[in-house]
C-alpha cells in the first residue's frame, strides 16, 4: 500500500496537469504536465491518456490558430520543452509518438514564398502516426507526413511523406536508414 503522502502528492500532480490543461476541449486519464504549457487560439485542443508534456526546459506551445484548427495528441504522447505545434488546420500525434525539445509542428507556412507575401497558401493537415520519433531541433513543415515508427534526426526539416520504419537526417533530409523486415 501507498504511503498517504506519496498518494497525496500524485493527487495533487494529477489536479495541478489537469488545471494546466483547462483549455482542451478533451483530456484523458493520467496527463502529466511538468513546467510550463501554453496552449491557445480559437481551435480546440484534445488530449489522450498518459500524454507527458515536460515543459521543464522551456515551455510547450499548443497553438489551434482558428476556430476549425484542431490539434490531437493520441495516447502515451510525449512531448519535451520548448517544442511548438502550430495548426491552422489540423495536426495530429499518434499514438506512442515522441517529440523531442525545441522541435517545431505547423501545418501553414502563413505566407508565400514567392508572389504577394499578405496572402495566406492553403493548409496541409499534418499527420504524425504511431510510434514516430522525432528528434530535438527538428523542424516539420507542411506537407510533412510521419508514417508510423520512423524516427527523425535531430535538426532535421521535413515537407513530404516519410515512409513506416525509416529514420531521416541530414539538410535536405535523406535516409540513413531502414527498417529490416524478418
Amino acid at each position: 500500500m501507498m504511503p498517504f503522502h506519496q498518494s497525496l502528492s500524485r493527487e495533487l500532480g494529477g489536479l495541478l496537469s489537469r488545471l494546466k490543461l483547462r483549455r482542451c476541449q478533451e483530456v484523458g486519464d493520467s496527463p502529466t504536465v511538468l513546467g510550463r504549457v501554453w496552449i491557445h487560439g480559437a481551435g480546440r485542443v484534445h488530449v489522450g491518456s498518459r500524454v507527458v508534456l515536460d515543459g521543464r526546459l522551456a515551455p510547450i506551445e499548443l497553438h489551434a490558430m482558428s476556430s476549425d484548427s484542431l490539434i490531437i495528441l493520441g495516447d502515451d504522447v510525449a512531448i519535451e520543452g520548448g517544442a511548438s505545434l502550430e495548426a491552422l488546420s489540423s495536426i495530429t500525434v499518434g499514438p506512442g509518438a515522441r517529440l523531442g525539445a525545441f522541435i517545431k509542428a505547423m501545418d501553414n507556412q502563413h505566407h508565400p514564398l514567392r508572389g504577394n507575401r499578405h496572402e495566406r497558401p492553403p493548409s496541409v493537415p499534418m499527420v504524425i502516426a504511431e510510434g514516430v520519433t522525432v528528434g530535438s531541433r527538428a523542424i516539420l513543415l507542411p506537407g510533412a507526413q510521419l508514417q508510423k515508427g520512423c524516427t527523425v534526426a535531430p535538426g532535421t526539416v521535413i515537407s513530404r511523406k516519410i515512409p513506416a520504419g525509416v529514420t531521416v537526417g541530414g539538410a535536405p533530409a535523406r535516409v540513413l536508414r531502414r527498417e529490416v523486415t524478418g
